[in-house]
């Protein structure tokens, strides 16, 4: 099931408000996973739409395939194609187990993103209000629980039913207070390039000051059981010494920029010193 956000996890027991909300969410979740998985030609679709450029450039390098080609595509679409396959059915088992609370890597954010932008189209079509009026009656027994059970406002419990049950409206917030869920928008930082440049962000600095780092890249791989890549990846201790190099240079690079901002006689001085100094990385 998903880990909630801002919201108090002393107690997750049965019958809990914390362990009602995170059921429905996972169920919510599960049912837009089941979509794509229970269909493969909708989920070919999916993947063409959303990864299917060069999104997974070069990956074929690092990844073994373990499935017959698919004439469409070539070998790296191909083992793009099957490890987010593997990426979507483990985020469904993560849903489905209720011993417990997970949150999604940074690569299933990106797929629960997508998922949630995909329904946030549909559920403005009539067509679609009329063909899911399960929904809304799902809605209104669960903000009457919300507020008859656990004693929530009216205001909140209308806003926690229709994030139960419409993947649309668990779509981040720029206020976190109203994420229901624990997740947020790094996946766009991080994939910006694509995906093999995007574990190289994970891995080296930027990733580690961010809270990720080697082993959370690795594990990116591991908990779908693919064996890290070695070639991608490199060792431990490789990465250990990469990691200090750029802080180290980093380091040096402020200063530069401090010593700018300090000999300046105006901030549009800073700002021409800055910019007309080609050791600077960013110029």
């Amino acid at each position: 099931m998903f880990r909630l956000a801002n919201f108090g996890e002393s107690n997750k027991e049965e019958g809990s408000l914390y362990r009602y909300l995170s059921n429905a969410v996972s169920a919510t979740i599960v049912e837009c996973l089941n979509e794509y998985l229970e269909d493969m030609g909708k989920f070919g679709i999916f993947y063409d739409t959303f990864f299917g450029d060069d999104f997974f450039s070069e990956i074929s390098r690092y990844i073994k395939l373990r499935a017959a080609m698919l004439v469409a595509y070539d070998e790296d679409a191909q083992a793009g194609y099957e490890f987010t396959l593997l990426k979507m059915k483990r985020m469904r088992e993560k849903m489905q187990d209720q011993s417990e609370f997970y949150t999604f890597d940074v690569f299933e954010e990106r797929i629960l993103f997508l998922m949630c932008k995909v329904m946030e189209g549909r559920v403005r079509t009539a067509k679609w209000k009329q063909s899911h009026e399960d929904i809304k009656a799902k809605v209104e027994a669960a903000k009457a629980e919300l507020r008859e059970k656990y004693g929530l406002s009216a205001k909140r419990a209308n806003d926690y039913s229709r994030k139960m049950y419409y993947s649309s409206a668990m779509l981040l917030k720029e206020d976190e207070d109203d994420n229901l869920i624990f997740w947020d928008d790094d996946y766009e930082f991080y994939w910006r390039d694509g995906f093999v440049k995007g574990i190289g962000y994970l891995k080296e600095l930027e990733g580690q000051n961010a809270g990720y780092g080697y082993q959370y890249a690795c594990a990116i791989f591991s908990d779908i059981g693919i064996k890290p890549p070695l070639i991608l990846l490199g060792t431990e201790e490789a990465n250990r010494l990469v990691t200090e190099v750029q802080a180290d240079q980093f380091r040096k690079n402020m200063e530069k920029v401090f010593g700018h901002i300090m000999s300046a006689k105006s901030p549009d001085d800073a700002k021409k010193r800055i910019e007309d100094d080609d050791d600077l990385p960013f110029n």
